[in-house]
């Protein structure tokens, strides 16, 4: 008797528990389930990704005033250089034009002291002192292609100051110069109607002749 009561009390105690479980499980399957869980990385990385684009396009924005700002600069000096040229070019033009100005006169009276000189002679020659070379015997002796060197007639006074070459007599008109010695090689050449004396080692410098036989 009492071993079936007790069968009976453990039978009741587990279809009370197989109960118990039974309806917790229906509540669970009763309850709704969780939406899952987005994958932060998967939602964050088109923030990242937009945060990166406005940082470029800022970057890009700040090197393009800054580049914008460079070319000011250059420019400004650009100018600046191109003003300062213009002055200098602007001065030296004045300074030049005063040159000039102060040196004209200067000019003028030098200019005006060749021509007398020039007609002085021209007088002299005019005069019947000078005589004239035949262009063929000119060419063939004298010029600068035609080198020699002075011999004086001895005998003081006047024609201390005359020399032979070429088959005739030369008087020079104008002052020996001192640096000019006899020995040198000389030349004469015919210029504005007269003819000149020319030492090779003074090139820049001439003095008058004239055929006087």
């Amino acid at each position: 008797m009492k071993l079936l009561i007790t069968t009976t009390a453990l039978s009741l105690l587990l279809g009370a528990s197989s109960f118990a479980m039974q309806s917790q499980d229906d509540k669970d399957k009763d309850k709704p389930k969780p939406a899952p869980k987005e994958e932060p990385r998967k939602r964050d990385q088109p923030d990242r990704e937009r945060d990166r684009s406005q940082q470029d396009r800022e970057r890009q924005d700040r090197d393009r005033s800054q580049q914008q700002e460079r070319d000011r600069q250059n420019q400004d000096r650009t100018r600046t250089q191109q003003d300062r040229a213009q002055q200098d070019r602007d001065r030296q033009d004045r300074e030049r034009t005063r040159d000039q100005e102060r040196n004209q006169p200067q000019r003028d009276d030098r200019n005006r002291v060749q021509t007398q000189e020039r007609g002085e002679h021209s007088g002299r020659q005019s005069a019947g002192r000078g005589r004239r070379i035949p262009d063929d015997r000119f060419r063939s002796s004298f010029g600068r292609e035609h080198s020699f060197h002075v011999q004086r007639r001895g005998g003081g006074g006047g024609g201390d100051q005359r020399f032979r070459y070429g088959g005739y007599w030369f008087e020079y008109i104008d002052a020996w110069p001192y640096d000019w010695g006899y020995d040198a090689d000389f030349y004469i050449d015919y210029v504005d109607d007269d003819y000149y004396l020319y030492d090779r080692r003074h090139p820049n410098m001439r003095i008058l002749v004239i055929v006087v036989e």
